[in-house]
């Protein structure tokens, strides 16, 4: 493996080296409306050494795409539609797997799992006897299937995200093209509409990367405002000790809500168990909080194990449910916890 390391490790990538990098353009291209100076550069390779205490965001293998005929996930467009869990009140809410014997008394928690892009790990992830909202990749070549995948979450009336990819400090890709720095807002509005038009239920989204991007005020104004007249909402997944969306926040006087804890920058099960039992703690501390988690084999296991200790300590809530508790309860502001790589 060779490995990209950088700042708040929002720029670090696993590549096999074996399996080439996407070079074709993919069908659907966030730069396709930014100016000449965002042509992505080379990804950089070379370094050997992992520091597993930095946020793994982007420790993804980004291979070629898979032949279409026989990828798992080209049995998406023959998949039946799936049988509809009854409506609840909203319409956006996802019905836990776990019914809480009192929700009331416990504190209120969005788990995110980042990087989604196959139908494999959609299937893991229902798996799970636990309420974890998916954040899927746009539309790419790297991840073709994901409008399919989101539909298939929405029959079943099941909360989602994307994952948008927002440029870092220190790291390119080529597959996961990033909205660059400097962008401005109709730019940046394009892109959302071609994403909304994939993804028509779409209502949340969280930043892939984007510690250069997500720090810098200007951008973050550019895309608020993008988001806010498509009627889309952004979730910051601090990628950078100095997010621009907290301060945003004041001056504009709304709610950005945003992660306290990355429960897997190691992928290991022993230390994701070990973060989730920081994240109860510090949700019951404050009442509320919110993780990320990846597609890690490690991490899937883990939660499994941790499973019945999160349902009994912890109300997993949608988005959309979370951020309405918050503002029932007069929390205009989000407190996170301490920046935490």
């Amino acid at each position: 493996m060779a490995c990209v390391l950088g700042c708040y490790g929002d720029s670090i990538l696993d590549i096999t080296e074996s399996k080439p990098i996407i070079e074709s353009s993919p069908p659907f291209n966030l730069q396709s409306n930014l100016s000449a100076q965002s042509t992505p550069h080379p990804i950089l390779q070379g370094l050997n050494k992992v520091f597993s205490n930095l946020h793994n965001d982007n420790f993804i293998s980004l291979e070629s795409p898979k032949n279409t005929e026989s990828s798992p996930d080209s049995k998406l467009d023959s998949i039946p539609p799936q049988p509809k869990v009854p409506a609840s009140n909203n319409a956006n809410n996802t019905k836990p797997p776990h019914k809480p014997k009192n929700p009331s008394n416990k504190p209120k928690v969005l788990i995110i799992m980042d990087d989604l892009s196959t139908l494999e790990q959609i299937k893991s992830l229902e798996k799970l006897p636990l309420n974890i909202t998916p954040s899927l990749f746009p539309r790419t070549a790297y991840s073709p299937h994901t409008p399919k995948l989101a539909q298939r979450l929405s029959q079943q009336h099941k909360s989602f995200m994307i994952h948008l990819p927002l440029e870092a400090q220190n790291f390119a890709q080529k597959g996961l093209e990033p909205i660059k720095s400097g962008a401005d807002t109709q730019s940046i509005k394009q892109i959302l509409i071609a994403i909304k038009q994939d993804f028509p239920s779409l209502m949340y989204l969280n930043n892939h990367t984007g510690s250069k991007f997500t720090q810098n005020k200007q951008d973050m104004r550019h895309l608020l405002s993008a988001l806010d007249e498509l009627g889309l909402k952004f979730i910051d997944s601090v990628t950078t000790s100095h997010p621009a969306s907290e301060a945003l926040a004041l001056e504009q006087n709304r709610l950005i809500m945003s992660r306290d804890i990355f429960l897997d920058n190691t992928s290991d099960v022993a230390y994701t168990k070990a973060q989730i039992k920081s994240l109860i703690k510090k949700a019951q501390k404050k009442g509320y909080a919110i993780a990320i988690c990846h597609p890690h084999a490690s991490t899937f296991k883990a939660l499994e194990q941790s499973s019945d200790e999160i349902n009994a300590n912890l109300e997993l809530l949608s988005p959309s449910d979370l951020e309405s508790y918050l503002l029932q309860n007069a929390t205009s502001r989000y407190i996170r916890a301490r920046f935490e790589p």
